[in-house]
């Protein structure tokens, strides 16, 4: 876990919090600021100043999502084993409230809310902020086309099309709401105020007046860390202010609940590597720090969409007569580099939902395949990301379809627990969230059924591409963890291809076995990287032959074994035995090739029981 002092527009810690490594200077004020902070409306007029508490909480959170995007989370190449993926950090603030942000409730439940929603660990230290520096005017309202007195419902607003249904479910129930939005780059800005615009001409009767917030840097390098677990802490905190200075009680902040609660699609996403930013227990955090930041106890947070899955989120946009803005919606996460006419990429997690979604909505005219940079089930799936996000979420839909009670399924996701209440009948939630991801995986296998039936002549004739969904759909592929798939793949490929590369001459040593091994790997183009990571064992340390390192999810150790002669295979077991510890101590997988040409070991199936007993384990005897 690395520490990282971050020190706020010219704030110094106290010496028991210097470390010896550069502390990360933010500032979001001053003659070199690199910290953008600003929020502008439409119109002119400034209509009220932040009290000082205010003021605090918006600094606050710009810092925290400053420092988060500043300091990498490791990676795979650096980080094996994700152990920097948590980190540390010690804010040094200067706030205006210095009485009240040093209360320890007040912290407590601040640093609670973020390490729930970040994985990270934060502590603050506040110091005074200087009273010669003036408040900077941070909201700057213009004359809206309506009284924004009349205002009775924050909502935020990214732009995508859950957003987008719950302000249609708003406007529909007679609400008068503002939109509160998070400016990350100017493309998601303008399509953020052209969506507001397409929604007034829906709904006359009321102005949609629409509040964007620049917070982002400010000059210097991109963004080194992408994850940026902290944007929804920043984005609700300037939902709080907004609706502190107009006196409104409740604040909507909606993604479908599939998306919300975001159980774990296969066994290498888990706890904070899913996104929690509008989890029910998140949600419950923040209401709570921002009720006693504003002393609003009617204060209110809201993910109405809880309990709808992503197609019926959408059914509410066709309920409403706002069907054909879905088009003008985007979900996708990779926003740089998309053309006006095809937004999405389809292959992200969030786009396959929602192309599902939208057909099992019933509003594929409105979401044509062609606005999408693939087509999820005829186009070839990449072998890396895009299959395996494809392929995660049909087997995910699968498993769902195998539990019949709600509890088998928190069994299955215990981290569901997370999103109980703590009064209510949670009997009758936990029903509740049950039928939720059942009508899920019921839309998802219906979608596949209908596709599958509409592309019966391309699959009949095989014009389909071999990697496509629908093939991929029709192997049932997808019902083969990706792990198990591709280490399956390495050892076929190496088992086979290896005693080729000693039909000329013998192999001398096990290095050699390696080296030839090697060249197989490399003539496959397969990625592995060789005698990588060190890793320290007890007093020693010890590397794998070759290793596969991937964003996300399990390493995978490959080590290759050379027993000459039948004295030379109690040594090798040995050796294999003690990296099974070594690896499945560092959470990693590993797989054994054993080049065997001169049949020492005798009895193949006990060797490798031996080893595949344990789980992540996998040997490959060649000769």
């Amino acid at each position: 876990m690395s520490s990282i002092l971050v020190l706020c527009d010219g704030a110094t810690a106290h010496k028991s919090a210097q470390t010896q490594k550069t502390p990360l200077e933010l500032a979001s004020v001053g003659p070199s600021p690199n910290v953008r902070l600003q929020i502008d409306v439409f119109q002119q007029e400034i209509l009220k100043e932040l009290t000082e508490r205010l003021d605090d909480l918006i600094r606050i959170a710009a810092f925290v999502y400053a420092a988060d995007t500043r300091v990498s989370r490791g990676g795979p190449r650096r980080d094996v084993f994700a152990n920097e993926w948590i980190r540390r950090f010690l804010m040094v603030v200067p706030v205006w409230d210095i009485k009240f942000w040093k209360d320890q409730a007040v912290q407590d439940v601040l640093c609670n809310t973020l390490r729930f929603l970040t994985g990270d660990d934060f502590s603050f230290e506040f110091v005074k902020r200087s009273v010669g520096k003036p408040l900077q005017q941070i909201f700057q309202f213009k004359k809206l086309l309506t009284p924004i007195a009349d205002t009775d419902l924050v909502i935020l607003f990214s732009g995508g099309a859950d957003s987008l249904a719950a302000v249609v479910e708003a406007a529909k129930d007679g609400r008068r709401p503002i939109l509160v939005s998070h400016r990350a780059a100017p493309v998601v800005d303008k399509r953020q105020r052209d969506l507001v615009d397409q929604i007034r001409k829906k709904f006359t009767s009321w102005a949609f007046p629409h509040v964007s917030m620049w917070v982002n840097r400010a000059g210097g390098q991109r963004a080194v860390e992408s994850t940026q677990r902290s944007r929804s802490f920043l984005f609700t905190s300037l939902g709080a202010v907004t609706a502190t200075l107009l006196d409104v009680n409740d604040i909507y902040l909606c993604d479908n609940g599939v998306v919300s609660i975001n159980l774990p699609q296969s066994g290498q996403n888990v706890g904070t590597f899913h996104s929690r930013s509008t989890h029910p227990r998140y949600i419950n955090l923040v209401e709570e720090l921002v009720r006693l930041v504003t002393e609003k106890k009617q204060l209110s947070i809201c993910n109405t969409l809880l309990f709808k899955t992503k197609a019926e989120a959408l059914e509410i946009l066709s309920d409403g007569g706002c069907q054909e803005l879905l088009q003008d919606a985007v979900s996708c996460v990779h926003v740089e580099g998309k053309s006006k006419l095809q937004r999405h990429c389809a292959v992200c997690p969030q786009c396959i939902d929602r192309r599902f979604a939208s057909i099992a909505a019933g509003l594929e005219e409105y979401d044509l395949a062609s606005r999408y940079e693939k087509d999820i089930f005829t186009d070839p799936l990449i072998e890396g990301e895009e299959r395996t996000h494809a392929e995660n979420y049909l087997r995910f839909a699968g498993e769902l379809e195998e539990i019949d009670s709600p509890d088998r399924f928190f069994e299955k996701f215990p981290e569901l627990i997370d999103c109980l209440p703590v009064e209510g009948d949670l009997e009758a939630y936990g029903r509740e969230l049950y039928d939720l991801f059942q009508r899920h995986q019921t839309t998802v296998n219906r979608v596949l059924d209908d596709q599958l039936i509409h592309h019966i002549p391309e699959i009949r004739k095989g014009s389909l591409p071999p990697n496509s969904l629908l093939r991929i759909l029709g192997r049932a592929e997808h019902t083969i963890d990706p792990k198990v798939k591709y280490v399956e793949r390495l050892r076929k490929l190496i088992c086979h291809n290896l005693p080729a590369g000693f039909r000329t001459v013998k192999a001398q040593h096990e290095l050699h076995v390696q080296d030839v091994g090697y060249a197989v790997f490399l003539a496959a183009q397969e990625p592995l990287q060789r005698e990588f990571p060190q890793m320290p064992f007890a007093a020693v340390t010890t590397r794998p032959d070759f290793s596969d390192i991937p964003d996300e999810g399990t390493p995978l150790f490959i080590e290759f074994k050379y027993p000459r002669d039948r004295k030379r295979l109690n040594p090798i077991h040995t050796e294999m035995t003690s990296r099974v510890l070594i690896y499945r101590d560092q959470g990693a997988s590993v797989l054994f090739i054993v080049y065997d040409p001169h049949r020492t070991i005798s009895n193949d199936t006990e060797f490798i029981h031996a080893f595949e007993k344990y789980e992540g384990v996998w040997v490959g005897i060649s000769r």
